[in-house]
């Protein structure tokens, strides 16, 4: 990863504050921030294209999972085995750890009422949480409308562009790394930029805090530059871009400025053929992303052994893959997918929700796994739990909260729920 330079960074801050644009940067080197009390951290990651759940969370001993997979089986000797049932991909052996000390829930069945194998309606739905374009913005924009102040950094996905997720916050930054920050210039302004921008909102009533704050921000980026972050814990990053954004997101969780939410995207899941390598189930394309995805999580989940108890990880996808191969190896698109929750404050080491079986009589339209758990129920969990967001109809128009999946236990009481409560027995 580059090093930031300040003489950049506030020649950008110069930039945004004469263009007054409107632009992401202007939002937040103008964001009314109001510091107050540390918030829990929420990190959603999203895999783009449409993760094969049945080989992440293997049914491995189920004889019609064996029977619809004879290239991409998985079998028992080769997953990490979770319950008899179910098993991880050997890939992701560094979850079966975070799994067997309780700081990992899977939620396997996920999906939407209506079916839809289209990336992108998929995704936006996920991100925007409603089949129907009837409200704006995403269901992360909504809930932080809802939680009063926040600081300069509140809200940012790394990324080429801000999450749809996040759309109708403002405030929120897209930063391709930590040193996104960083825009070209000449070395020998830095300082006139620097006292010229401080002597400029040093005595403005409606920016000049904002302002000031901004350019304190650039002095503490430039004492941590990303080139030399050095994670804590013995954690090492792989080599990998999935990896390194997740070290830029631990880098501005610990320089404290008051970051709540952060996405990121890992693509490369629309495995249609090749999926594995011929006569080798456990390895190829799939393996490589499941490595990739378990190993940048383990790497940060033990950076930052230190925020454990503030910190929260959501991993979703648009949606699974068919229970059959196909004919070129792989998977076409699904419908039931799978969540997967990092907290230290899970209730249970168990698989969560309902599964609904893979019989053709228990299949979605008799070729898919059943969606039985609503991706926004397990959203309305996280965010009551570690967000204290209980208010459903703000975050979620239209939907009615069934009942406890018990992730992290009591919930407290969610406004907007259905008077009954599912039986969530697994099988």
């Amino acid at each position: 990863m580059s090093t930031i330079r300040r003489r950049t960074f506030l020649q950008g801050c110069c930039a945004a504050i004469a263009a007054m644009s409107g632009s992401r940067l202007g939002n937040l080197v103008f964001a009314q921030g109001s510091g107050g009390p540390q918030r829990d951290i929420l990190v959603v990651v999203f895999l783009r294209g449409g993760m094969d759940a049945l080989n992440f969370l293997v049914p491995y001993s189920d004889a019609n999972y064996a029977d619809a997979r004879p290239s991409l089986r998985l079998t028992a000797a080769q997953i990490r085995d979770i319950d008899g049932y179910f098993g991880l991909h050997p890939s992701a052996a560094a979850l079966r750890d975070l799994y067997t000390n309780q700081h990992l829930a899977l939620i396997p069945a996920v999906g939407f009422p209506e079916a839809n194998r289209s990336h992108f309606e998929a995704q936006d739905y996920y991100e925007r949480g409603q089949l129907k374009a009837s409200t704006t913005g995403g269901w992360l924009g909504r809930h932080l409308a809802t939680v009063a102040g926040g600081d300069v950094f509140r809200a940012v996905s790394i990324g080429s562009s801000v999450a749809a997720s996040l759309e109708g916050h403002l405030d929120a930054l897209a930063l391709s790394e930590a040193s996104g920050f960083e825009i070209a210039g000449y070395w020998n302004q830095v300082d006139d930029i620097r006292i010229a921008l401080r002597r400029m909102y040093a005595y403005d009533n409606r920016f000049g805090v904002a302002a000031l704050r901004t350019l304190d921000v650039a002095d503490i980026i430039e004492a941590n530059p990303p080139g030399d972050y050095v994670p804590r814990h013995g954690a090492v990053y792989p080599d990998t871009e999935f990896a390194q954004r997740l070290a830029s997101i631990a880098q501005i969780i610990r320089m404290d400025l008051g970051l709540e939410v952060a996405t990121v995207d890992l693509g490369g899941w629309d495995t249609h053929e090749n999926q594995a390598w011929y006569g080798n189930s456990a390895g190829g394309i799939f393996a490589d992303l499941v490595s990739e995805l378990s190993g940048g999580l383990n790497a940060f989940w033990t950076d930052l052994q230190d925020y454990h108890g503030r910190l929260t990880v959501m991993v979703m996808s648009e949606f699974g893959r068919r229970l059959r191969e196909n004919a070129n190896t792989g998977t076409d698109h699904g419908h039931g997918g799978l969540m997967i929750i990092l907290s230290a404050n899970i209730a249970q080491k168990k698989v969560f929700g309902v599964w609904p079986g893979l019989a053709n009589d228990q299949l979605f339209e008799r070729v898919d796994l059943n969606a039985t758990t609503d991706f926004r129920t397990v959203i309305t969990e996280v965010m009551a739990a570690r967000r204290a967001h209980t208010d459903v109809a703000s975050l979620f128009p239209d939907f009615s909260y069934p009942g406890p999946l018990g992730l992290f236990g009591a919930t407290g009481s969610l406004v907007g729920t259905t008077s009954g409560v599912n039986d969530w027995m697994r099988y």
